[in-house]
C-alpha cells in the first residue's frame, strides 16, 4: 500500500485531485449562486464574499486546494527529470499553481491584488506549454504532443482577443476563463498520463 508521501509524489493522482477540487468548487459555487451568468460574469465573482459567503468559501477553497495539488504535481515532475528545459517548463507550471492558490486566497474583495494573481495564472501556463513543446521536439515519439503544446495557447489568446475587442457574444470573462483553464487541464492530464505509463522515458 502506498504511503501518504508516495501518493503525494504521484503526479497523476495529484493532478486529478487538483482538477476535481477546482471544478467541484466552481460547480457548487454556481449552484449556490442563482445570479451567476456565464455570459455576463467572471468566475471570480463567485469568490467575492459580498456576493454570498457560502459560495465564496466553496469557490475559494476549491481553488486553494486545486492550486496546492497542482503545485505538488509540478514538484513531482521536476524531481523525476534532469533535462533543464523540461524542468523549466514544469517550474512554470509550479508558478501557475501558486497563482491559482493565490486567486483563492486573494478573492475579488482584495481588488488589484486579485487582478494581478489572476493575470499571472492565465499568462504563465501558456509559456509552460511552449517551453515543453519546443524542448520535446527533439523526441520523435513526442512530436504529436509538441504540436498540441505549441497550438493550445492560441485557443486561449483567440478567446481573450474577441472578448476584449467586443466581438464575442458574452460581456463577462467566465467563458474565456473556463476555456483557457480547460486547455491547461487537457495538457496536464496528457503529460501526467504519459509519465505514468512510461512514455516519457526518453527524456533525461
Amino acid at each position: 500500500m502506498q504511503s501518504i508521501k508516495d501518493r503525494l509524489n504521484d503526479s497523476l493522482l495529484t493532478a486529478i485531485l487538483g482538477i476535481i477540487f477546482s471544478l467541484v468548487g466552481i460547480t457548487i459555487a454556481i449552484l449556490l449562486s442563482p445570479w451567476f451568468s456565464w455570459l455576463g460574469n467572471a468566475l471570480s465573482d463567485l469568490g467575492n464574499y459580498d456576493n454570498g459567503i457560502p459560495a465564496a468559501i466553496v469557490f475559494n477553497s476549491g481553488l486553494i486546494l486545486g492550486g496546492v495539488m497542482l503545485l505538488l504535481t509540478a514538484f513531482s515532475l521536476i524531481k523525476q527529470y534532469k533535462d533543464i528545459f523540461t524542468r523549466i517548463g514544469f517550474l512554470i507550471v509550479g508558478f501557475s499553481a501558486i497563482f491559482l492558490t493565490l486567486i483563492g486566497i486573494l478573492s475579488e474583495n482584495f481588488g488589484y491584488a486579485h487582478y494581478v494573481v489572476s493575470v499571472g495564472f492565465f499568462l504563465t501556463f501558456p509559456f509552460a506549454m511552449w517551453t515543453i513543446g519546443l524542448s520535446w521536439l527533439r523526441f520523435a515519439s513526442l512530436r504529436w504532443f509538441c504540436v498540441i503544446s505549441l497550438l493550445l495557447p492560441f485557443v486561449s489568446f483567440y478567446l481573450w482577443n474577441i472578448t476584449f475587442t467586443d466581438e464575442a457574444i458574452w460581456t463577462g470573462v467566465a467563458i474565456p476563463e473556463m476555456a483557457t483553464a480547460a486547455t491547461l487541464i487537457v495538457w496536464l492530464l496528457i503529460i501526467v498520463y504519459l509519465n505514468k505509463i512510461g512514455r516519457l522515458m526518453d527524456i533525461t
